[in-house]
């Protein structure tokens, strides 16, 4: 217990100084003033910055994580010093809820589905060798190259080794809520949607993702689009003015947010509005040079891994590929297909007589796929509306009754582009990829949305001042209730650390390299997955590999 806590608190630190170094680096000193939450954020989004480049070159091991975090702490330390302890002074209530509630959560917590699949092989290939040329004709998942799994590698430190990357998604959850706690506790402006999406937003992540990693890197990516929507909102009822703030926030999160999981991509929609409206304003572009600078060479750093893991930008577009490079796979496509395509339309459970084709044209999959997803569905839908409920029951005899009809056009142009990127997020999630916790931010921005508006059309003055602590305390009481009724049932679990199987391999001789490959006893699904199994590890024992060194770089060919 005492080993996981003081883990945690290293590594947060590490992101902090990264923050700290980072807001200073984007913007001229004092003239924004970050959350302590939010600069934690952002060194998220440095700290991978600096380990995209870094993998180039050097393999994300324990010298060269512990050489990165060192450095990073002593710049922090020697120019920010105080910067430190006054963020942290101002935030010490918020900080203690937040780190009880992460630490309860994180105990003996379950990985995720894949996180023996290729979560954590893929952590095991950056921590062994630098950038790996074909990297997805080992496993076609490798093909998509989600940067919090290079976030989560940059941890695997001297003494903690692989637990400190089981560590990443608690760091994030820690943020989360301390952010829309503080936010919550000092936002002025308290009958705007904005606030409103807050208190949502709190309530439905503490409520319903009551698991570290039961989600994988989906949670990341969706919270960093949550929070992108957020500051997007709130820089429209702001009317721009002094944007700056927001204008990185968002664009840093937003950039992020695609890197991680290409389901947020209609997050670009929001970008591209911001920036049509900053050109009709004759914004000046040089107060945001670095942040775009930096954003879009983050950018072009994943993309460029991306490509070199796959020969394409997109893998599964085939007009991004590059069909004549050296470790191209024309079976690439089809491959990755094959485990998306139907599969996410939950083909695995329709029992009739359509071929996997035919079952994914026309709409011959929806009635198979609400009857596996309508309690999920419903699960989901409960969590955000019954807190709401329950806060507009409270507060219903203090709300201000309008003699005006509700007017949308009031602030129309902020309602249509909401109800743009929902209604572009709803689409491209139902059409092309229905697994429900993609759409889950556009679910629950769509729902949000339309409750506010109901509640508009009666009442023209919304603010919640009574109950909304109660409220809140109740969901913190629910979280932690739930999860240590969780950790006693694994009183046999004698590790506070999540689980990490231990699998028997065998190795076999591929030209000069040794292939690994899963050799258990034990008949399971799990333990026929490579797990932590030392590099060079491939469940299909290397059949049709063909692997060269050129330089010093590896190619993985097939």
């Amino acid at each position: 217990m005492f080993e996981l806590f003081i883990s945690f608190l290293i590594i947060l630190s590490i992101v902090f100084c990264s923050g700290l170094v980072f807001s200073n680096l984007i913007y001229k000193k004092n003239s924004i003033e970050f959350s302590l939450f939010e600069i934690g954020l952002l060194g998220i989004f440095f700290y991978v910055f600096i380990s995209l480049l870094i993998h180039f070159i050097f393999p994300l091991n324990q010298i060269t994580n512990f050489i990165t975090a060192t450095i990073i702490i002593l710049i922090a330390i020697i120019f920010y010093k105080k910067k430190v302890i006054e963020k942290i002074n101002q935030n010490k209530l918020v900080i203690l809820i937040s780190l009880i509630v992460v630490i309860i959560m994180t105990i003996k917590y379950k990985p995720n589905e894949d996180y023996g699949f290729y979560h954590l092989p893929y952590i095991i290939n950056l921590i062994s060798e630098k950038i790996i040329f074909g990297l997805s004709n080992l496993q076609p998942q490798y093909s998509w190259n989600s940067t919090w799994l290079n976030f989560s590698s940059s941890f695997y430190l001297p003494i903690i080794k692989l637990k400190g990357t089981q560590l990443s998604n608690s760091v994030l959850y820690f943020l989360t809520i301390g952010l829309l706690l503080n936010k919550i506790l000092i936002k002025k402006k308290k009958n705007s949607f904005s606030f409103f999406f807050l208190i949502s937003l709190l309530f439905y992540t503490v409520i319903k993702f009551t698991r570290i990693s039961e989600h994988g890197f989906d949670l990341p990516a969706n919270l960093l689009l949550l929070l992108s929507f957020y500051y997007f909102v709130e820089l429209f009822e702001s009317k721009f003015k002094n944007p700056e703030k927001n204008l990185i926030l968002i664009l840093f999160f937003s950039v992020f947010s695609i890197t991680i999981k290409l389901n947020t991509i209609p997050i670009a929609l929001i970008l591209i509005i911001i920036l049509i409206k900053l050109i009709l304003s004759k914004y000046d572009f040089r107060k945001l040079l670095k942040p775009f600078l930096l954003s879009s060479l983050f950018f072009i750093f994943w993309i460029t891994q991306q490509y070199i893991y796959s020969a394409c930008f997109v893998p599964f577009l085939e007009i991004t590929c590059f069909k004549s490079s050296y470790w191209f796979n024309p079976d690439l496509i089809e491959g990755i297909s094959s485990v998306t395509g139907a599969i996410n339309k939950s083909y695995w459970q329709y029992s009739g007589t359509l071929s996997e084709i035919e079952y994914a044209k026309n709409f011959n999959w929806v009635s198979t796929w609400f009857n596996r997803n309508k309690i999920e569905i419903f699960e989901n839908l409960s969590a955000i509306i019954l807190p709401l409920l329950f806060l507009l029951l409270f507060n219903i005899k203090n709300f201000k009754r309008t003699n005006q009809n509700f007017n949308f056009s009031k602030n129309k142009f902020l309602n249509y582009y909401i109800l743009l990127f929902i209604f572009s997020g709803l689409s491209l999630w139902f059409l092309k990829s229905p697994v429900f916790r993609f759409g889950m931010p556009y679910i629950f921005t769509g729902t949000v949305f339309l409750i506010y508006l109901i509640m508009k059309l009666f009442y023209d003055k919304i603010e919640f001042k009574k109950g909304l602590i109660f409220l809140i305390c109740l969901a913190f009481l629910f979280n932690i209730t739930k999860n240590i009724n969780r950790i006693l049932v694994l009183n046999d679990q004698k590790s506070v650390w999540p689980k990490i199987l231990d699998i028997n391999y065998s190795t076999i001789q591929i030209g000069k390299f040794k292939i690994n490959y899963p050799d258990s006893e034990i008949v399971s699904t799990q333990h026929n997955l490579c797990w932590s199994i030392p590099f060079l590890c491939d469940i299909n024992k290397g059949k049709n590999l063909n692997i060269e060194k050129k330089g010093k770089y590896i190619f993985i060919l097939k």
